[in-house]
């Protein structure tokens, strides 16, 4: 009923503080203050039930939230008054410009995305926010047809595709850990560490391992080794030809100076 107001004095201090964390992490990457004023509306006149201070914190925000706050706000209003939205769209596989009915912001995987009708697959599709640009609602108004059960992906959505054994310095063990656990290690006697694991692509690989520098050496598969010996050798030759460039005209500006 529209003058309904729920009796807060049904809520335990902790059901309140629950819902009260859950707002500030919406807090966290909002571009208003909409839960902020939410927040002081549920907290006001809690003389029956005394709130805590929370000993959780969630915070949803990231180094791009100067970008991502904009596109969060226009996105929440498009779903609510169902209006379409455009923009761009850069995918491994190019750039595209996309118009999607949206229905559902998902945090998931620690970034944001979009779920909605693609107009231009015919199909529900997800988008990632930080991969959007151009951003627009285009005004155009929907009808929401009764829609499919949103199904959150597999806890891991890259499935594995090969089986990487490799040697590691002892000082990236943090790495290893963070990234894949405590079990995906043994210590060998001389102190390094033999890494196994599975990636779902060569790409993946490849970037992992460069991050790394020189203290990790892939041992498994064998065939990989080959490419990494060709990444490594053309990053070689693009510095190491910059560097013998830079000593020539060093030399050369010497000798004119000389002169």
């Amino acid at each position: 009923m529209p003058a309904y107001r729920i009796d807060r004095t049904v809520l335990t201090s902790s059901e309140m503080q629950s819902i009260l964390t859950g707002l500030r992490s919406l807090d966290s990457v909002a571009g208003t203050s909409r839960y902020q004023q939410l927040m002081k509306k549920l907290s006001v006149d809690q003389a029956s039930v005394q709130v805590p201070e929370s000993h959780i914190m969630i915070n949803l925000s990231s180094w791009y939230k100067s970008s991502l706050s904009p596109k969060i706000e226009l996105i929440q209003e498009a779903i609510e008054n169902s209006h379409s939205i455009r923009f761009y769209y850069y995918a491994p596989s190019g750039e595209m410009e996309r118009s999607i009915d949206p229905y559902l912001l998902v945090f998931q995987w620690s970034s944001w995305y979009v779920w909605g009708y693609c107009r231009d697959r015919k199909d529900f599709r997800m988008f990632k926010l930080n991969r959007i640009q151009e951003l627009a609602d285009t005004g155009e108004h929907y009808e929401k047809p009764p829609l499919p059960p949103f199904e959150c992906f597999p806890e891991n959505p890259f499935p594995v595709s090969f089986k990487v054994t490799a040697v590691c310095e002892p000082e990236i063990k943090w790495r290893l850990i963070e990234e894949f656990g405590i079990d995906c290690f043994k210590e060998r006697e001389d102190g390094k560490l033999l890494f196994e694991a599975g990636f779902s692509n060569k790409e993946n690989l490849y970037g992992w391992l460069l991050s790394m520098g020189d203290q990790i050496e892939l041992m498994e598969p064998k065939e990989l080794r080959k490419d990494m010996e060709g990444l490594a050798m053309g990053i070689y030759e693009k510095y190491a030809g910059k560097r013998k460039d830079l000593l020539l005209a060093a030399n050369a500006k010497e000798g004119y100076n000389k002169t």
